[in-house]
């Protein structure tokens, strides 16, 4: 629910902080005193298109702020349009159920947005605040206004028996969707099929003519290595030979000492050891010169092997980079490329069961869409009526809400293939047409407390704000819209800008918007009204003096009769 609303420099409004409470908020206030301003700076927040004609005279900028408390939402990661869902794409934290959303439009015409301190579009922005409030009146977002959520109302509506029909419908669309997909290899063509396994061919025969191993890499290095110093290593394979065994070499030397301390070896452990040492230095020194004897004589550079080798890696090179960024990646493409080719050309046998299987898919799905079908016209039949009971009673006795299903079967869709419509005529003899296109803001506004008493509690949205439905009413009429909006405000966050007090009487939470004038600038406040401050407003209302007690005592009956309804609804 919206539990906090802060907002500076937007119109007459320099700066207001508004607290709202669960269940029935009503806003009242003189005529021009700011109440569609507040409206104005909900609706920026929920993404419509701001204006910098909105900024106060002087400042630069104007800023509303909102607190959402969604400790009453629960995520839901079937639905794709779930609130949370949304939120972790968009890579937002939520941190102790609370929402926090920022708008601010500047005097040179930039707007920014912000959810939880994070900077999004206000695409985005409106895809959050889809399934957080609802405004009905002379504004844009509106559910009842948007045939792609009739469906998901109606189907809300319809029960148990119908979700699971369109759990059966998913399932068989899913299962039809994967053996398409095994069919074609996730292609919607035969021809595209045929594109994809010439590809794979390429590649598969490029990769396989070169024959890359995992660890040739680092030989060829290693050989190039020695190759590009060829010459260093010749000349120093012929010194160190020349200085180890040569005329005067190390072990030569060597060789002299060893005598030496061996004509002494046998006079103590001592010297014996120390001969023993020098004799097996003497031959490993041998042996290493033999070694590098045996290099010097048998190394032989080749300006042939340098440039195969060369060429060799240049081409290992090309394989990584249009297959992988390694040798290792380039295997791996080869095996997953060739599993994919040999689905895609398998065994007809193959194809000719998953075929068979498709056309059995096929034949339940259409079965499953036409249950669907026949569940959906039964919820709508019963939603239709029960609208049409409620529009009477609000006052719209000759209007007629109905709600256009059409099915037609095509390609599967999750959904089932039925598209629903809400329709309206709002007059008698009027034909029906699409809501959108026939309600006026205040039948707007009273047809959806129609729509949403006869489907309190099922629909996600957790506020509704309703600017209008007060328009072109009054007496027991308005009585009864006051009625039906505490009836929602059970479930719902409900928050009611109104003229009547007939719907004034029935606040949960009392709020006065006012108008003040400070020396030549005009400001516009707002205050929660005390019980005895809610008499005098709805008197007010009412035409009356605040002081004339007739008008008070009136007041006061109505309040009773209100706390009465909703005390009665409570048990």
């Amino acid at each position: 629910m919206l539990s906090r609303l802060i907002i500076n420099n937007i119109a007459l409004i320099d700066r207001l902080d508004i607290e709202l409470s669960p269940g029935f908020n009503v806003l009242t206030g003189e005529t021009g005193a700011g109440k569609s301003i507040i409206i104005d700076s909900v609706n920026l927040i929920l993404g419509e298109r701001g204006s910098k004609e909105l900024i106060s005279t002087g400042a630069q900028k104007a800023r509303v702020e909102a607190f959402f408390d969604l400790s009453g939402l629960e995520a839901d990661a079937a639905d794709e349009n779930d609130l949370f869902s949304r939120l972790g794409e968009l890579g937002i934290e939520v941190d102790d159920n609370e929402l926090v959303i920022v708008r601010e439009i500047t005097a040179a015409g930039k707007s920014l947005c912000r959810v939880n301190g994070e900077i999004v579009t206000l695409n985005a922005l409106r895809l959050i605040t889809d399934r957080l409030v609802d405004v009905h009146g002379q504004h844009e977002h509106q559910s009842l206004l948007e045939p792609r959520r009739h469906i998901g109302m109606l189907d809300a509506f319809g029960g148990g028996e119908l979700a699971a029909a369109l759990s059966e419908v998913g399932a068989l669309y899913e299962a039809y969707r994967g053996v398409e997909n095994r069919l074609n290899a996730g292609f919607v063509s035969e021809a595209e099929r045929e594109r994809r396994i010439d590809i794979l061919e390429y590649q598969l025969n490029e990769i396989d003519s070169a024959s890359p191993r995992a660890d040739e890499e680092a030989e060829i290095e290693e050989e190039l290595t020695l190759l590009s110093n060829a010459e260093r290593i010749d000349s120093s394979l012929a010194k160190g030979s020349e200085l180890l065994s040569g005329d005067g070499g190390a072990l030569a030397s060597l060789r002299s000492a060893v005598h030496s301390v061996e004509s002494i070896a046998d006079l103590s452990a001592q010297y014996g050891e120390l001969h023993q040492r020098l004799e097996s230095a003497f031959y490993e020194l041998e042996d290493a010169s033999y070694q590098l004897r045996d290099m010097q004589l048998s190394y032989e550079y080749s300006p042939e092997r340098l440039n195969e080798l060369e060429t060799r890696l240049d081409l290992l090179n090309l394989l990584k980079r249009k297959y992988g960024g390694s040798i290792e990646a380039v295997l791996e493409f080869r095996e997953n490329a060739q599993n994919e080719l040999f689905e895609l050309t398998g065994a007809e046998e193959k194809r000719a069961r998953l075929a068979e299987e498709r056309e059995k898919l096929l034949k339940d799905y259409a079965e499953a869409a036409a249950k669907l079908t026949k569940l959906r016209r039964a919820a709508a039949e019963t939603l239709k009526n029960g609208v049409n009971a409620e529009l009477s009673v609000l006052g719209m006795e000759r209007a007629k809400f109905d709600i256009a299903i059409a099915s037609e079967p095509a390609e599967p869709h999750p959904n089932g293939s039925d598209t629903v419509e809400f329709m309206l005529s709002a007059n008698a003899g009027e034909p029906l047409k699409p809501l959108s296109k026939v309600a006026s803001g205040g039948e707007l506004s009273r047809i959806m407390l129609a729509v949403k008493t006869v489907l309190a509690g099922i629909d996600g949205t957790s506020t509704l704000i309703f600017d209008e439905v007060d328009t072109g009413i009054s007496g027991l009429t308005a009585v009864k819209v006051g009625e039906r909006l505490s009836l929602v405000s059970k479930r719902k966050q409900v928050l009611s800008v109104t003229h009547l007090p007939q719907i004034a009487a029935f606040a949960d939470c009392h709020l006065l918007v006012e108008k003040h004038t400070d020396g030549d600038k005009t400001h516009t406040t707002l205050r929660a009204l005390s019980s005895d401050e809610r008499r005098a407003e709805l008197a007010r209302i009412m035409g009356a003096s605040g002081s004339r007690e007739s008008a008070l005592s009136y007041a006061s009956e109505m309040i009773a009769e209100a706390e009465s309804f909703k005390k009665g609804d409570l048990q």
